[in-house]
C-alpha cells in the first residue's frame, strides 16, 4: 500500500511546494493589487515615496495594438504604457508588473484581456475594462520570451528559454508544459488545439526548423538562407512563414507543403523583426538598415519603404485594420505611420535607452545623463528636459561637470572626450589621445575634474590615465597603469592626488593613488578578489571608498590602511558617491538596489529600490538634497535625501 501511494504523496508534495512558492513570490504583488495601486497615474509609475522626479518612461521591449485598434500597448522596463490611438496620448493607467519590468504583451482576441510577461518569469493578466489585475501565472524559470492567446482566447501560450507552456485562462493552471531549449530567434503559431514553433539558431546551418509546439517533434527543415536567421513570423492563418536573415533577404515558406514561395529583397542589412497584416496579405519588416518595409505577399513586390529612424528598427506593430504602423528603433523614437501614404503621423518620445551615467552641475540646478549616443540635460527646478547633446558616435559611458563653470565633459566608446557648453548646448572641443591597438579599444571609462576646474583626468582601456588642460584641451601628462582597464578615477578634494581602480586578467585588481604633479605612484591598495569598478574620495579627503563585485572598502588615504569593509556579496557594484557632508556613502549595484551607508559606523542605514534593472550610476547634488540614480531600465530617479534622512530608520 505504501509503495502504491508514494507517487501520489510525491505529486501532492510537489503541488504544495509550488503553491507555497507562488504565494511567497506574489504576496507583495497581491497586497499592491488589492490596495488598488495597480492603477497608476502616468507620472507616478513605480514611484517610491522618497522619489521626487522620474525621468524617462523605460526602454521599449515590445509593441501591440488592441483588436479594436483603440490602444497601443508599449511593453517597457517600467511597465506597460497605454496610448490612446486617437491622439497617442498616454492614458491615465500605466500597468506595472513585478520589479523587473515587462518583456512583452498581448491582447486577447476580443480585447477584454491583456497579458504581459516579466523578466521574473511571471505572467500578469488584466481586465481591460477596469485595468484591474485578474490573476497571474507562476511557473517559468526565466524571463518570458514570447506570449500570445489562442484564437478562441481560452489558452495562453508562453515561452522562456527553457521550454513552452500552455495555460488555461479561466483557471490560471498549466494545460501543458514542454521542456526543451527555445532558441533566441523563433516564432509561435497557435490555433486552439494545433501549434507550431519555428526556430533558427544563431550561427547554425542557416536553416529554419518547424516543430510541433507541444511535442517539439521536428516537422520540417527549411534551407536557403546563406547566413544566420535573425527573425521569424507566422501569418495569422498559419499558411505562411517568413524568415529574415543576416543575408538581408526575407524568405516566404508554404507551411503545409514545406516549400519555398518567394524571396523578398530590398533591405541592405539584416532583418530584425517581421509581422503579417491580420488578413495575411501584407508583410512588414524592420531592419538594421534603419528602415521599415511593407511587402505585398502574393506578388512579392515592395509596397512602401518607411524612413525616419536613424538607427536599427527593433520593434513593429500593425493596427488590426492595417492602416497604422508603430515602429521603435535604437534611436529611441516611437514612430506612428500612415500605412497607405507611408507618411509619418506622429513621434512619441520619452522611452529612452538604457542609461549609463549621471552627473550634477555644481549649482544643483541641472542633471546630465548619458543614454546610448545621446546626452540629455534636465532642469531640476522646473522638472523639464532642456536639450539633447549629439556628437558621440558610440555610447556615452561617463560624464563630469566642471565645478568652476557650466562645462560638461563626456566620454565613451568612440574613444573621444567632448566638452560641452550646457547653457547653449554647443560642443566646445573634442579631445583625442587615448590610443587603441590591435587587441584593445580605448573606450573612455571615467572622467574627473580637479576641484579648481583647471584639469580634467580621463581613464581608458588603453591602461593609461591622462591629464588635460580643462580649457584648451591640451595634453598635460600620461600616467601608465599595468592593469588591463582603468575603470574609475577620482581627484582628491585638494587636487593633489588621483585615485584609480581597475582590473587585470579579468580578476586581479588594484587601487592606486597618484601624485598629480609628478605622476608618481604614492600608495597601492590591494586585497581585492574582483575588478574594482568605482572609487570616490570623502569630502575631507581622508577616506577613499572602492567598490568591486563583492563589497565596498574604506581606506585611510594617508596610510593606505583598510579601515572597514561595508557589506558582503553585493552583486557587482557599479557606482559610489559621498554625500557633501561626508556622512553617507551611496552605492549602486547590479541587483537594482542603492545602499546608503553610515561612514562613521559602517552600518547600512537604508536600501532604496525603485529601478527595474541594474544601477549604472549615482551622484549627489552639491547641496546634498538630491541623489540621482540611473539604470539600464531607461530611467533616472531623483531621490529626496532630506525626507530619507529624516526617516526614523535613519535616525540613530
Amino acid at each position: 500500500m505504501k509503495t502504491k501511494l508514494r507517487p501520489i504523496y510525491i505529486i501532492l508534495c510537489g503541488i504544495i511546494v509550488v503553491l507555497i512558492l507562488s504565494l511567497v513570490l506574489s504576496q507583495s504583488q497581491k497586497e499592491q493589487f488589492q490596495s488598488g495601486t495597480v492603477l497608476h497615474e502616468a507620472h507616478q509609475l513605480n514611484f517610491p515615496d522618497s522619489v521626487k522626479l522620474r525621468i524617462g518612461k523605460g526602454s521599449v521591449k515590445g509593441l501591440t495594438y488592441s483588436p479594436d485598434g483603440a490602444i497601443l500597448a508599449v511593453a517597457t522596463s517600467t511597465g506597460i504604457w497605454l496610448y490612446d490611438t486617437n491622439n497617442y496620448q498616454v492614458q491615465k493607467t500605466v500597468l506595472s508588473g513585478g520589479s523587473s519590468g515587462i518583456m512583452n504583451a498581448a491582447f486577447s482576441p476580443d480585447g477584454h484581456l491583456l497579458i504581459a510577461g516579466s523578466r521574473e518569469g511571471v505572467i500578469y493578466l488584466w481586465d481591460t475594462t477596469t485595468f484591474r489585475l485578474k490573476q497571474f501565472f507562476v511557473g517559468h524559470e526565466g524571463g518570458i520570451t514570447n506570449l500570445l492567446f489562442s484564437y478562441d482566447g481560452k489558452t495562453i501560450v508562453s515561452t522562456d528559454m527553457f521550454g513552452v507552456s500552455l495555460w488555461d485562462v479561466s483557471t490560471g493552471t498549466h494545460k501543458n508544459k514542454n521542456r526543451g531549449h527555445v532558441p533566441i530567434w523563433f516564432s509561435v503559431w497557435f490555433n486552439n488545439d494545433e501549434g507550431l514553433l519555428a526556430s533558427g539558431e544563431f550561427n547554425n546551418d542557416n536553416r529554419v526548423r518547424v516543430s510541433d509546439l507541444t511535442t517539439r517533434e521536428v516537422k520540417m527543415e527549411l534551407g536557403g538562407h546563406t547566413k544566420s536567421i535573425r527573425s521569424l513570423s507566422f501569418s495569422p492563418d498559419g499558411k505562411l512563414l517568413a524568415s529574415g536573415s543576416l543575408d538581408t533577404t526575407i524568405r516566404l515558406w508554404k507551411i503545409q507543403e514545406g516549400k519555398h514561395k518567394r524571396t523578398l529583397k530590398g533591405h541592405t542589412e539584416s532583418i530584425n523583426k517581421m509581422v503579417f497584416s491580420h488578413d495575411s496579405k501584407f508583410l512588414v519588416s524592420a531592419g538594421r538598415d534603419d528602415t521599415v518595409r511593407i511587402w505585398h505577399v502574393n506578388s512579392g513586390k515592395l509596397k512602401k519603404t518607411l524612413k525616419a529612424h536613424s538607427a536599427d528598427v527593433e520593434h513593429i506593430a500593425l493596427s488590426p485594420d492595417g492602416k497604422t504602423l508603430a515602429s521603435w528603433g535604437d534611436d529611441h523614437m516611437l514612430h506612428i505611420w500612415d500605412v497607405r501614404t507611408g507618411k509619418l503621423k506622429r513621434t512619441i518620445t520619452g522611452h529612452i535607452a538604457p542609461i549609463s551615467c549621471v552627473s550634477f552641475r555644481s549649482d544643483s540646478k541641472m542633471v546630465a545623463f548619458g543614454a546610448s549616443k545621446e546626452i540629455h540635460l534636465w532642469d531640476i527646478e522646473k522638472g523639464l528636459h532642456k536639450q539633447t547633446l549629439l556628437g558621440h558616435k558610440g555610447s556615452v559611458d561617463c560624464l563630469a561637470f566642471n565645478p568652476s563653470d557650466n562645462t560638461l565633459a563626456s566620454g565613451g566608446v568612440d574613444e573621444t572626450i567632448r566638452l560641452w557648453d550646457t547653457d547653449t548646448g554647443n560642443s566646445k572641443k573634442t579631445i583625442e589621445g587615448h590610443v587603441s591597438d590591435k587587441d584593445t579599444y580605448s573606450d573612455i571609462r571615467s572622467l574627473s575634474y580637479s576641484p579648481d576646474g583647471k584639469t580634467l583626468a580621463s581613464s581608458s582601456n588603453d591602461m593609461t590615465i591622462r591629464l588635460w588642460d580643462a580649457r584648451s584641451g591640451s595634453h598635460q601628462k600620461t600616467i601608465k597603469e599595468d592593469t588591463d582597464s582603468v575603470r574609475s578615477i577620482a581627484f582628491s578634494p585638494d587636487g593633489k592626488t588621483v585615485a584609480s581602480g581597475g582590473v587585470s586578467d579579468g580578476s586581479y585588481s588594484v587601487v592606486r593613488l597618484w601624485d598629480v604633479t609628478n605622476g608618481e605612484q604614492k600608495i597601492t591598495l590591494t586585497d581585492f578578489t574582483s575588478g574594482v569598478s568605482a572609487v570616490a574620495f570623502s569630502p575631507n579627503g581622508n577616506i577613499l571608498a572602492s567598490g568591486d563585485n563583492d563589497s565596498v572598502k574604506l581606506w585611510d588615504v594617508n596610510t593606505g590602511a583598510l579601515l572597514r569593509v561595508l557589506g558582503s556579496n553585493i552583486l557587482r557594484l557599479r557606482s559610489l558617491s559621498f554625500s557633501p557632508d561626508g556622512k553617507i556613502l551611496a552605492c549602486g549595484s547590479w541587483d537594482k538596489k542603492i545602499r546608503l551607508w553610515d561612514v562613521a559606523t559602517g552600518e547600512e542605514r537604508n536600501t532604496l529600490t525603485g529601478h527595474s534593472s541594474a544601477i549604472s550610476g549615482i551622484s549627489f547634488s552639491s547641496d546634498g538634497k538630491t541623489l540621482a540614480s540611473t539604470s539600464s531600465d531607461g530611467t533616472v530617479l531623483l531621490w529626496d535625501m532630506e525626507s530619507i534622512i529624516n526617516r526614523t530608520d535613519l535616525v540613530k
